[in-house]
């Protein structure tokens, strides 16, 4: 420590006792960061690390799940088209629907489609490209392989005989954010058509015309007429020429035929031809059903497209029942066969 000293000849000089002067902290703490720097930037590097790592790739991605997982499908129109034995065309369109301020880039997968609570996939389509924000539209058109048959039946089934149904698209794929990196997101989404899911077992089925041809005709049909079927549906299906199964009572009465059958969403009027056994569907207007009006059932049996049947459409025509009255007596009247069978009145539904 220096200290001042006084000398005989009045003059004064500085002495220094040897004692070091202690550094301050600011002094310290210069000479720590001088000489170790490169611990004290690893030590840096590590905290920030170890706090931003996790965000990165923990939080991130379970953030990105979370959102997609918010995220309805809603499909507003689809088209099943040129069905073979184990193949069709899809068409589709949908609108995604979510309520997320994030808005990443969802890159092209492979996805299943699955009805609910069911494992296999009864088909795999290739989902293209989209950005993540609310109201985007997304157009699928492509062949699909139908992956399982038992599964896809049942698909068919479900749409056909019930009131409303759910599929759920399944995959795995890519997710960016800006400028984070690339994480992977799993899909498992409820798919939801636009209005009425299915068909609803064809409930508004009719016959709005009827009649009996007098004249031999090349295909054998001696009745012709037009059937209404509505469709609630976004759906529109292609099922190629479909013959129909009709009884009273559970007695044959004849098979009906519509070519070409295309059902589109609305309203649909189909031109039919008929075989039926007319000596039974006289017999009945004379004993059990003497009003001349008789309550048909009819049960798909053959849908062929391209000259290939159509099990999977055939088993869910097979399963569903449908019925409409028949007023013989008036289809009788029109085709001038009345008076010979000495049937002087009747009532006319058909």
């Amino acid at each position: 420590m220096a200290k001042e000293v006084v000398k005989q000849d009045g003059t004064t000089h500085v002495e220094n006792d040897g004692t070091p002067k202690k550094a301050s902290l600011g002094q310290k703490v210069k000479r720590h960061c001088a000489r170790f720097w490169w611990l004290d930037l690893l030590i840096f590097i590590a905290v920030v690390l170890v706090i931003v790592l996790p965000i990165v790739y923990v939080g991130y991605p379970n953030l990105a799940q979370k959102e997609v997982n918010k995220g309805v499908l809603n499909i507003t129109s689809m088209s099943l088209s040129d069905p073979a034995p184990d193949s069709f065309t899809l068409e589709l369109d949908s609108v995604l629907s979510t309520t997320s301020k994030y808005h990443p880039e969802l890159a092209a997968f492979n996805g299943s489609l699955h009805l609910k609570d069911s494992d296999p996939a009864f088909a795999y389509l290739d989902i293209p490209k989209v950005k993540a924000e609310n109201g985007t539209v997304s157009h699928v058109d492509q062949r699909v392989q139908i992956a399982d048959m038992t599964e896809y039946t049942k698909y068919t089934m479900t749409v056909l005989g019930t009131e409303e149904y759910s599929i759920y698209l399944k995959g795995r794929g890519g997710l960016q954010q800006g400028g984070l990196p690339k994480t992977n997101v799993n899909y498992n989404q409820k798919i939801t058509l636009k209005g009425k899911s299915s068909l609803n077992s064809l409930k508004g089925f009719n016959l709005t015309s009827f009649n009996i041809l007098t004249s031999e005709q090349e295909d054998g049909a001696n009745a012709n007429g037009t059937i209404t079927i509505p469709n609630p549906t976004v759906l529109s299906v292609e099922m190629g020429t479909v013959t129909l199964d009709m009884s009273v009572a559970g007695t044959p009465v004849g098979v009906a035929t519509i070519e070409d059958l295309v059902l589109k969403p609305g309203d649909n009027s189909f031109d039919m031809r008929a075989v039926t056994n007319q000596t039974t569907v006289v017999t009945m207007i004379f004993t059990d059903y003497k009003s001349g009006i008789l309550p048909i059932d009819v049960v798909g049996k053959t849908a062929v497209f391209n000259n290939q049947s159509l099990g999977y459409y055939e088993k869910a025509l097979q399963s569903n029942k449908l019925s409409f009255e028949l007023d013989v007596i008036a289809a009788l009247r029109r085709a001038g066969l009345a008076d010979a069978l000495g049937i002087s009145n009747s009532t006319s539904k058909a």
